[in-house]
């Protein structure tokens, strides 16, 4: 991405072929992905125990008077949900909270573009979100703490930037290393929420407290390895006129109809990523009523699913890049947006699963746990393929002067995913467990017919220069 550097009409960009590599890549790369896993530790071990905190612990009468704050959080989600009861109020809560994680780096890649640059705004919302999981630890300062964190995530959205960065538009690697970074994500999914979790049984708390600590660790890991990433932008006191003038030109015509297609896009990937957005809050809910939850003997909290889909998802993502490096040496590469297709129907049938396994086995714990194992296998598989290549999608698709902001747009659509699933999680026990889940299906396979239709469609935009010509063994 082109920094805005007012001193000098003509500004070097940061060049691929001057970066020490590790394993292939660049080592800014790596140094992103290990701060992005401890930054994704810190936040989905919160949010594996935020929906049963709610529900258990903070939104009983003993409990939610102490809170600040709490009495217009819950007249706004009832505003917008219109939930009934405690558990619908606790899905309102973390939908509205987990959409929200997803809207907030539009502020972040404002303040990167326009004003303090991609480094300095990745340290405060580094920062910010550390305080933010440490007031987690406070009954008190529940809402506070979401404030906070709301933030700091939005600020700390650019480090997606920053790996696109790391390459030429040209340089194939790029779609890897997408792929290579949302593994930091995955392995931190492994390991946080049973680490969390396990605290939480013993003092809700000190799971909390435990999710700080990480983000504190992705705090120093960015600030020690700074020196192999992207020059941060330097803003210097200039006319305005220079500013437009020499660093921000005026887009192309090609340019204005890619960035408006990938803003069409993003309402159309939230349906897609429907199947994916409720594993954090109905179907821990969900699950926890209705799975087999004893294992050997062992009591299994419902939370470890969690930490299941990490692993797997890990290996999935393994293996969806292992396969479209393997299939680029013998066939011309599959376009993106194909990808991306490809990817939301197959996670369409992820839910699919939960629907056999509750017609089969309607009954409270009956559920077997082979049908969520299913469903995470499928689901994963999509998903593997239709966010980290998406995001990929939109780094290389937008225009140089808005690579930040619309980058930051792609995650508006877990965004409005997620305002979705907020809605979805209150019909538990209100309609039938085979309906809940089937409308999940069909949302992400009707996303699936339209992506398919943009692949072709509008090739020459959100793939130029891909090649068309039949397939050569």
């Amino acid at each position: 991405m082109t920094e805005i550097l007012p001193a000098s009409p003509t500004v070097e960009p940061f060049s691929a072929a001057k970066q020490r590599e590790l394993w292939g890549h660049p080592v800014g790369l790596w140094v992103l992905t290990l701060t992005e896993g401890w930054v994704g530790f810190s936040l989905y071990g919160m949010q594996a125990i935020l929906a049963l905190y709610l529900t258990d612990h903070l939104l009983q009468p003993a409990y939610s008077g102490a809170v600040v704050g709490l009495g217009p959080l819950e007249a706004l989600v009832s505003a917008i949900y219109a939930p009934v009861g405690p558990r619908a109020m606790s899905a309102a809560i973390t939908g509205l909270f987990l959409a929200l994680i997803y809207a907030t780096p539009l502020l972040g890649g404002f303040l990167a573009d326009r004003v303090l640059g991609q480094t300095r705004t990745i340290l405060l919302g580094a920062i910010l979100m550390t305080a933010g999981h440490f007031l987690m630890s406070f009954d008190w300062s529940f809402v506070l703490a979401l404030g906070f964190l709301l933030a700091g995530l939005g600020m700390a959205g650019g480090l997606r930037a920053q790996v696109g960065a790391l390459y030429e538009l040209d340089d194939r690697r790029r779609s890897d290393a997408y792929q290579i970074y949302m593994m930091g994500l995955q392995v931190a999914v492994i390991v946080s929420p049973v680490l969390c979790a396990s605290l939480a049984q013993i003092e809700w708390h000190w799971g909390f407290l435990a999710a700080g600590l990480g983000m504190l660790i992705g705090l120093v890991v960015y600030l020690v390895g700074r020196r192999w990433l992207p020059a941060p932008a330097v803003l210097q006191s200039v006319a305005p006129a220079a500013l437009t003038k020499h660093a921000r030109p005026a887009l192309t015509s090609q340019e204005k109809k890619t960035a408006l297609l990938l803003l069409v896009l993003v309402p159309v990937l939230a349906v897609g990523a429907i199947p994916n957005s409720e594993i954090f809050d109905g179907y821990l809910l969900w699950g926890r009523e209705h799975f087999q939850l004893h294992l050997l003997g062992y009591e299994m909290p419902v939370s470890d699913l969690i930490s299941l889909d990490g692993f797997i998802s890990t290996l999935c993502a393994v293996l969806v890049l292992w396969f479209w490096n393997i299939y680029a040496r013998r066939r011309p590469d599959l376009s993106e947006i194909s990808k991306v297709a490809l990817g939301t129907f197959i996670g369409a049938f992820g839910p699919l699963m939960l629907a056999l396994g509750s017609w089969v086995s309607p009954g409270p714990h009956e559920v077997s746990l082979f049908w969520g194992l299913a469903f995470h296998i499928i689901n994963d598989i999509g998903f593997s393929m239709n966010y980290a290549i998406g995001m990929a999608l939109f780094s290389r698709a937008a225009p140089v002067s808005l690579n930040t902001i619309l980058v930051a747009c792609f995650s508006l659509h877990l965004f409005l995913s997620n305002l979705l699933i907020g809605k979805l999680a209150t019909l538990l026990g209100r309609i039938s467990d085979v309906s809940f889940w089937l409308m999940h299906s069909g949302a992400a396979l009707v996303a699936a017919v339209i992506l398919g239709f943009c692949a072709v469609r509008f090739r020459d935009l959100l793939a130029p220069g891909k090649e068309t010509a039949p397939s050569v063994p």
